[in-house]
């Protein structure tokens, strides 16, 4: 075995190591199901994963969990005649070099005239420029060698590579992939035409854990082949896919298909070899591998794969030359553009919504919305909605249910659909609405958040970061500024005089009597418990700053955008490095000071003994700080932590109330999740989620134990924490890392979920003894807090009516104890609001319309003119019903109308919900 596949080996080794519990417990379910014990589904965890794969089925859900749980004795013939056909696709690579021939390798078609394969079989241009690929290598039904047909490779044309090895110097390395150009007509005269392509989807749902894969293959150069028999997938890792198989060198390169769907789900790149505690690899026969020993001697465990979705998200980021651009290009817009042959019924999370025209005056394109429904409460209208979805809305590609697998009524009745239609979002929802089989139907749109990005000189938003327009931050402004405006401030006047960097920098450890975790009552028995507390992030993602190294816990992270891990892309303009979850979370678990950063000087509330108790595990659900973007990402990612038994999660952006999010919210409330929310910034609104009943909303206060002046406030306001001017993660102008002062109830929101977090691990033992309702940890939560908030600060009372119980202090709330007593006199945050009515369509597309219109308003340079022909006649309506003026008065000045009308309609809307 050459170097390039032992070191490959290796890496798959830890990967597979990595998640060797998982795997263990997905072969034993396999077990189980060959055994009849249980069922296929059964062994996926990930509810959505497992929605999203009945969904391709096509059917009914019922009859298609009833297909995939009979994928061991029984499968389409429909499935196996597409495998056959995109066997076609791969061929034979053979590697040359001037003095012969020097190996092989498996690739395929995933365009035209364009072949994926490993970077470690052609890992250069030059190697590329001497290999050829060999298509209709294989035998017949009689066994003779059919007809092969050889290609030469064009790297010139068309050559993009991802190093097998990762490279942190190199942000496109490490899936171990390359696609080449071929030439358009064989050796042998035959065009590339004549071969299927393999067109490649990153949409979910293509396989589940336990199911069986195939994987067609040259191995060793021979013949085709393909493996179908007791192969199955065990598990996602990353970027990579492990599963059970027979392949040999040569294989590198193949095509693995999902065998229940017949969709390709990964390149195969390498296998894993099983070891001893020693490291070493050992022979099928347990005793140590030696040199010269061939491959098939050695016990290999399993497989890994390259997922497709990564390598789809990696092509769009390469760069290439100008001349191949056209090439990229072409094959970016087959991608994304690509509808697979099987019908396909999943939501697919890289399509983000398509704008639509909001001016009425202006011509619609067909084109794909998406809609939440709740149907009627009557039995009848239900199933009518099942059994004739498709004839009762014209246009309609999908209709699905938002709780696939819950048995609970009241989810039985939320369904997501997707609609093709040429009129705006809002007519059609009308439409669906005068259906007696639906109640609510709501678009579902790109969300505008609270917050914006500041910049120099001017505040053009509520997240005031000091930040250049680049995305920079000058830590000398950022610095110089906060000492002016906080001289004499409660919290910091005696250390600035002094020069106490580390004092002043972290005013907000102080602010919350955190400063000091070792010496909380029962610091024992918290620290003894913070690793099994799930403490989820719902955010931009994460980076690589050096002030949050090793405070991710990136075992369990998710991207609830395009499907790959939770890292920030990066790339939204301004705010490019880092994002704003790094930010927010450096809150948890930022490192203390250790040299790593010039100008460093605070830390992680959670963090004692030189590193964070808690790890916070990011879920990206938003590419920027501007757009939330659809709702059912939120959902989704929502529903992922529930279902991932989340102790604590966390948002530190919001937007304007939605059916859809105020039923998960009170799902994850109602299973124990304590969700703490930003209660928003710049709208006198507490915003949602923090709006809804079962959430803890948070608000901020400054250096000065006084509320940020732009914080939002209300009765739904549990707590402050500090958020004005805390010292964050950033970058300058040179791509350092450095720290810097910021501003928002994004701020303050982390601060309480670290305390939540705390609190729990501390209380853990008798949470699990005395709690009979898992929402009853929440409201405990709840109480402790608000019973343990600091109500006289510098001698000042504290206004609970707007800020909530106080400013939080951590040491007294991880001091308070848990008894039965307390437990059996709280109140469901719900209760008695089980039945709460809709607003009229009308009123929540006006609420949409406000909202946005206030948030771009932020934004320099946007115009207003003709900002009311947006409207539907419903929503012109529910402007004036609801602001007592005609609505061409409300709309007569854009200033007017949003200083003296959008605040007055937001607040009597967002406070309904609470």
């Amino acid at each position: 075995m050459d170097d390039k596949l032992r070191e490959l080996a290796e890496e798959s080794y830890a990967n597979y190591s990595s998640v060797l519990n998982d795997i263990d417990r997905i072969k034993t379910d396999i077990t189980h199901v060959r055994q009849g014990k249980v069922e296929l589904s059964e062994i996926q965890t990930d509810t959505e994963r497992l929605s999203n794969r009945i969904s391709r089925e096509g059917t009914a859900e019922l009859q298609a969990l009833e297909r995939i749980n009979g994928e061991a004795n029984f499968q389409d013939i429909r499935i196996i005649q597409r495998i056959v056909e995109l066997s076609r696709a791969v061929g034979r690579i053979t590697t040359n070099s001037r003095l012969g021939n020097t190996g092989h390798g498996t690739g395929f078609l995933i365009a035209p005239n364009l072949i994926l394969t490993n970077n470690h079989v052609l890992g250069t241009a030059e190697t590329a420029s001497n290999s050829t690929i060999q298509f209709n290598y294989e035998l017949d039904q009689q066994g003779n060698p059919n007809k092969s047909e050889s290609f030469n490779l064009l790297p010139e044309e068309f050559f993009m590579t991802s190093h097998y090895k990762k490279d942190a110097g190199d942000p496109y390395s490490g899936l171990d992939f390359t696609i080449v150009a071929v030439e358009k007509v064989s050796n042998e005269g035959t065009p590339i035409s004549n071969f299927p392509v393999a067109r490649l989807d990153k949409k979910l749902g293509k396989i589940i854990d336990g199911e069986n894969c195939a994987i067609v293959q040259h191995p060793k150069g021979d013949y085709k082949k393909i493996v179908m028999k007791d192969i199955r997938m065990l598990v996602l890792k990353d970027d990579f896919l492990i599963y059970e198989s027979d392949t040999l060198p040569g294989s590198s390169g193949s095509m693995v298909l999902g065998l229940g769907t017949g969709e390709v789900v990964a390149l195969h790149h390498s296998a894993v070899p099983r070891k001893n505690r020693h490291g070493q690899w050992l022979r099928k026969d347990g005793s140590v591998v030696q040199p010269g020993d061939p491959d098939n001697m050695i016990d290999w465990m399993g497989n890994e794969g390259i997922r497709i979705s990564s390598i789809l998200n990696m092509i769009a980021k390469i760069p290439v030359s100008k001349t191949m651009q056209k090439y990229k290009s072409s094959l970016v817009s087959v991608l994304d553009t690509n509808v697979s042959s099987t019908p396909v019924h999943t939501e697919n999370r890289t399509t983000p919504s398509k704008p639509y025209a909001m001016n009425r005056s202006e011509s619609t394109t067909n084109q794909t919305l998406y809609f939440e429904i709740q149907l009627s409460g009557v039995k009848e209208m239900q199933n009518d909605w099942k059994q004739n979805a498709a004839s009762l809305v014209p246009g309609l590609v999908l209709s699905e249910p938002l709780y696939p697998m819950s048995t609970e009524q009241a989810h039985r009745l939320f369904y997501y659909i997707h609609v093709q239609s040429d009129k705006t979002p809002w007519e059609v929802a009308a439409e669906l609405e005068g259906l007696p089989q639906i109640d609510t139907c709501t678009p579902d749109l790109e969300m505008s958040t609270d917050i914006k990005p500041g910049h120099y000189g001017r505040w053009s938003g509520n997240e005031s970061l000091e930040s250049l327009d680049d995305g920079t931050a000058d830590w000398d402004k950022s610095e110089g500024d906060f000492k002016i405006r906080w001289a004499n401030a409660s919290l910091v006047k005696e250390f600035i005089p002094k020069g106490q960097s580390g004092e002043y920098r972290k005013w907000n450890l102080n602010a919350t009597n955190a400063n000091n975790l070792k010496d909380v009552k029962a610091y024992d028995s918290l620290k003894a418990n913070a690793d099994k507390i799930r403490l989820i992030q719902l955010d931009t993602g994460y980076t690589d700053h050096s002030k949050v190294l090793g405070g991710y816990n990136l075992l369990h992270d998710e991207d609830f955008i395009d499907g790959e891990d939770a890292r920030d892309e990066m790339s939204m303009g301004i705010l490019k490095q880092p994002g704003h979850g790094t930010r927010t979370a450096s809150i948890i678990m930022g490192n203390r000071a250790n040299g790593r950063i010039e100008n460093d000087g605070n830390q992680g509330v959670a963090v004692a003994e030189e590193e964070s108790l808690v790890k916070v595990i990011p879920y990206r659900i938003s590419k920027s700080v501007i757009l939330i973007g659809r709702g059912r990402n939120l959902f989704n990612a929502v529903s992922q932590a529930i279902n991932a038994n989340a102790d604590v999660v966390f948002m530190c952006m919001g937007s304007y109330p939605r059916p859809m999010i105020y039923s998960i919210a009170k799902t994850a409330y109602e299973r124990g999740v304590i969700w703490v929310c930003a209660a928003g910034n710049m709208v006198e609104s507490v915003i949602a989620p923090a709006v809804y009943p079962g959430t803890i909303a948070v608000a901020a206060s400054n250096p000065n134990n006084e509320p940020w002046r732009y914080t939002s406030y209300g009765p739904a306001v549990d707590i402050t924490a500090p958020g004005e001017d805390v010292y964050v993660p950033f970058k300058n102008k040179k791509q350092e890392d450095i720290m810097v002062f910021g501003s928002g109830t994004s701020y303050a929101t982390p601060h309480v979920a670290s305390a939540a977090s705390l609190w729990k691990a501390k209380n853990l033992k008798n949470l699990n003894k005395f709690i009979e309702k898992p929402w009853q940890i929440v409201e405990l939560f709840r109480k402790h807090l608000k019973e343990s908030a600091q109500d006289v600060v510098d001698n000042r009372e504290w206004d609970q009516k707007r800020f909530g119980a106080g400013i939080l202090d951590l040491t007294a709330l991880l001091d308070k104890e848990v008894t039965p007593e307390e437990i059996k006199g709280l109140k469901n945050a719900y209760a008695g609001k089980e039945s709460r009515k809709e607003w009229d369509l009308g009123v929540r597309e006006t609420v949409h319309f406000l909202w946005n219109t206030a948030r771009r308003k932020l934004t320099p340079g946007f115009e207003s003119s003709t900002l009311q022909d947006a409207l539907t006649e419903r929503a012109r309506i529910s402007v004036a019903a609801m602001s007592g003026r005609p609505v061409n008065k409300v709309f007569e000045s854009y200033a007017q109308f949003d200083e003296d009308q959008t605040e007055k309609l937001l607040k009597v809307y967002f406070e309904s919900f609470n």
